[in-house]
């Protein structure tokens, strides 16, 4: 067992032993001292304990939001799904209102969002922070030591069980037993429930945030036959050939087309898209895990998401309804469900329609609000 295996796999047995000793103590405050204690003066406490939350003395308060973790990552990175949807976040909680920044360690960042949300240096931060009467710190990377140890205490939102759960565990392990973290919220329903389950904490649901003022559909654009995927590693050219040689046989005359460049280039080419393929194979060989952020974001254009079963996509699709879950990760079934959608009329724009009325509904910046405004403490208003 390697030095890092011994130091989690202890970690994990010092988070089990003390989630024992809070079972026993809560057993013991239920059964025995509970019927001392006054309701209204524990409903009271609870009361207070939450409102010196959300109103920090009657002023709003400000949001910081980070990764930012040493010099090699900067809290600023092209591409990386953590900054995006933290990015989101802010812009969210801009738009409502809020004084919110995203902070790197130098308070730059890289050009790739269609927009980004205002930086702050460390340092800023540090002379923000403690000019404010009320702040909120939010993290997805338990990693970001820079920012969370300028924090007396954070919000942790879990966006990757396959950190989390293994290299990032004793940070995180430490963080539950020292009570720095204020909440925690899972990206997905598995990320959720293993907060709750290993932590016995009330962890939230706070799914991807997709920003709807960018991310529409352009119909006149769209090229139904227009297949789009993304490079996600060394089998997706294997994956895509046998797809279009399976859906060539079938009679299908497909057109592949490879997704890249920065979010704008993308929103683009999704918009021409009539179904993406979801080629991730998943992060983690227990969880699976696989970010829906692409399947959703193709959602939002009208495009029809194809995705493999694994973590993450399956909690936005339903089943031939707006998407499609292929049940084996292979390409022969994934060529299955292409010809199947292809070949009855119709029904690739019934998916379609569906799928984009079920991202306005359900997964936008603003149907998630109530969700991001309880994760953080704040007000619905």
């Amino acid at each position: 067992m390697t030095f890092k295996q011994t130091t989690i796999h202890w970690a994990r047995l010092r988070v089990a032993f003390r989630c024992f000793l809070s079972s026993l103590r809560l057993d013991l405050t239920n059964d025995v001292l509970r019927p001392f204690v006054p309701a209204t003066l524990r409903r009271r406490t609870l009361a207070g304990k939450t409102a010196s939350r959300i109103s920090g003395g009657g002023s709003r308060p400000i949001i910081f939001a980070s990764y930012a973790t040493d010099d090699t990552t900067k809290g600023s990175h092209r591409f990386c799904g953590g900054e995006k949807l933290l990015n989101n976040l802010v812009l969210l909680l801009r738009r409502r209102g809020y004084e919110a920044y995203m902070v790197s360690l130098g308070g730059g960042h890289s050009d790739w969002l269609i927009e980004h949300a205002p930086f702050l240096s460390l340092e800023e931060f540090r002379a923000k922070k403690m000019s404010a009467p009320d702040v909120r710190c939010v993290t997805s990377w338990m990693k970001a030591k820079p920012f969370i140890d300028e924090c007396s205490a954070f919000y942790f939102w879990d966006h990757e069980l396959s950190a989390s759960s293994r290299s990032h565990f004793p940070d995180l392990a430490r963080s539950v037993a020292r009570g720095k973290i204020v909440r925690t919220a899972g990206v997905n329903r598995a990320v959720q429930s293993f907060h709750r389950a290993v932590f016995e904490t009330p962890a939230l649901l706070l799914r991807q945030l997709i920003d709807e003022e960018h991310w529409t559909p352009d119909p006149a654009r769209r090229i139904p036959k227009r297949v789009g995927y993304f490079d996600e590693g060394e089998h997706g050219a294997d994956y895509v050939r046998q797809m279009r040689e399976k859906t060539v046989a079938a009679g299908l005359d497909l057109e592949f087309v490879q997704l890249a460049g920065v979010e704008k280039e993308i929103l683009s080419q999704m918009q021409q898209c009539g179904v993406f393929v979801a080629l991730n194979l998943g992060k983690s060989p227990f969880w699976g895990e696989g970010g829906p952020m692409s399947p959703q974001e193709a959602m939002a254009c009208g495009t029809v998401p194809v995705c493999f079963d694994i973590n993450g996509p399956w909690e936005l699709i339903q089943q031939h309804y707006n998407g499609v879950i292929v049940s084996e990760p292979t390409p022969d079934a994934m060529a299955r469900e292409l010809v199947g959608i292809y070949s009855q009329p119709g029904r690739l724009e019934l998916m379609s329609n569906r799928a984009l009325e079920i991202s306005r509904t359900s997964h936008s910046l603003q149907a998630r609000w109530p969700d991001v405004a309880r994760f953080l403490d704040l007000p619905l208003e």
